[in-house]
């Protein structure tokens, strides 16, 4: 089994280095030259979120709470991609910037893309650290290595055809790999044990419920899991890049839409997975032996035969790699062009391959720190929505109330007062009063900037 782990990571290596021929520009590297076909297009969208947290989070957290507790993903994950699909992916790919953080500068000015940019290169640590924390994990469970070590190398893994080959070598693998997540967790449905409608008759009641009772508290939760991911990860550079990376406007729109009924229906086997753990084996969601292994690896131990795990633990970390590698790439993206676009000593190719090692550092060493994969996501998912969304709404459709002041506000009251409400641990969801916020802040600022100009219109 290991030789065989080992050997799909090679391939997978490989079929990366295999499509860094194409790279030849920075363009080639960040966007592959917006020359990527349907199925590679899909591919690299239903790639976006599925990893970690889908596979290893979502499994676990449905098995110790239920079928609310994962609304986020992939309920939201799918929400937010058929979004991009009608809503977002032809305004993307008209834009005439080089990516997402110039989308600000266009609208609001230079001073609100410097406030942008950081933001939006922040809000990515999370999500990445999460699928190093992962890859980490398998990577020690075949090796013996401890995590730290293992993280190490899961992160130059995926660095190893990153580096080189950027977004073209991101959808090569992708495709292979989506092929692999497909195939493996389909398998493992077929193996779970028999006899459920009796043990779901056992499951605590309101455990597979998938609305909230009438109850104002339960509905503001529930709405905030739907935000999280659905609206949080719509102003993303990642979502930019891959939109833009597909050949044509059309292909972008179908690309998204597909990707979103993909991820809704291979999302559910996760899910699956997880009740088996619940009906079946309920000592494993101890906290003590949730930390030692995640209970849907125990459960692929347990009823796989060994020959057919290959196929599963090359889903899991086809999953991974694809999450890590396409979430490293965005945010170096905006460092190479926006934060350090200014060296003139490196070509902007060479400024992309620096970034995208600087990120990966940054991000194993927050790794390191904290391994909750399921927090990790949904920290960095948030921290867009009350800071970005507001302003990006603005700046597409409301042309008449764009305001850099007000687009500045709105990102700086949004993360105040979601960390603030968190940090006071107020019942009601910290979220909505960081979205709040962020469209009251828009509001004041854009207030400020017309009594700003009238005063300078009559003075002159």
């Amino acid at each position: 089994m290991l030789i065989g782990v080992v050997a799909y990571i090679g391939v997978s290596i490989l079929i990366g280095l295999w499509a860094a021929r194409r790279v030849h520009n920075s363009q080639d590297y960040l966007v592959a030259s917006r020359r990527l076909p349907l199925l590679w297009s899909l591919s690299l969208l239903f790639s976006t979120w599925f990893g970690s947290e889908t596979i290893l989070g979502a499994s676990e957290t449905i098995a110790q709470r239920g079928l609310l507790a994962v609304i986020e993903d992939p309920f939201g994950s799918a929400l937010c991609l058929f979004l991009v699909g009608v809503w977002l992916a032809r305004p993307f790919y008209r834009l005439p910037v080089r990516n997402f953080g110039d989308f600000y500068a266009l609208y609001f000015g230079k001073w609100t893309e410097r406030i942008a940019t950081p933001l939006m290169i922040i809000s990515y640590f999370g999500w990445i650290a999460a699928q190093l924390v992962a890859l980490g994990q398998v990577i020690a469970h075949f090796s013996g290595w401890s995590l730290n070590f293992s993280m190490l190398i899961a992160s130059l893994l995926i660095l190893s055809y990153t580096f080189w080959g950027g977004m073209w070598s991101v959808a090569a693998v992708d495709l292979l790999q989506n092929v692999v997540i497909v195939a493996g967790l389909i398998v493992l449905a077929f193996f779970l044990p028999e006899g459920w409608s009796q043990r779901m008759k056992e499951l605590p009641e309101g455990f597979l419920r998938f609305v909230p009772p009438w109850d104002g508290h339960a509905w503001m939760e529930y709405l905030a899991a739907w935000m999280v991911i659905g609206l949080g990860s719509l102003p993303q550079q990642d979502m930019y890049q891959r939109v833009v990376a597909a050949r044509s406007e059309n292909t972008a729109v179908r690309a998204a839409v597909g990707a979103s009924i993909l991820y809704l229906t291979i999302g559910l086997l996760p899910l699956l997975a997880g009740l088996c753990v619940r009906m079946y084996h309920p000592e494993w969601l101890t906290e003590q032996e949730v930390s030692m292994r995640s209970p849907i690896l125990r459960l692929v131990e347990t009823y796989m035969p060994p020959f057919v795990q290959i196929g599963f633990w090359g889903a899991l970390i086809s999953a991974i790699m694809s999450s890590a590698s396409g979430g490293i790439l965005a945010p170096a993206a905006l460092l190479a062009e926006n934060v350090i676009g200014g060296w003139t000593r490196f070509s902007p190719l060479a400024k992309a391959r620096l970034s995208v090692v600087v990120v990966t550092l940054l991000c194993l060493l927050m790794g390191l720190y904290e391994r909750n994969v399921y927090e990790l996501v949904g920290e960095s998912s948030i921290f867009s929505l009350v800071t970005l969304f507001w302003p990006m709404v603005v700046g597409l459709h409301l042309p008449r109330l764009r305001s850099s002041i007000g687009a500045i506000l709105s990102m700086i009251l949004g993360v105040l007062a979601y960390y603030v409400a968190k940090w006071i641990e107020i019942s009601i969801p910290p979220l909505w009063y960081g979205f709040i916020l962020s469209i009251v802040g828009y509001g004041i600022g854009w207030l400020i900037e017309k009594w700003y100009q009238s005063c300078t219109h009559v003075s002159a």
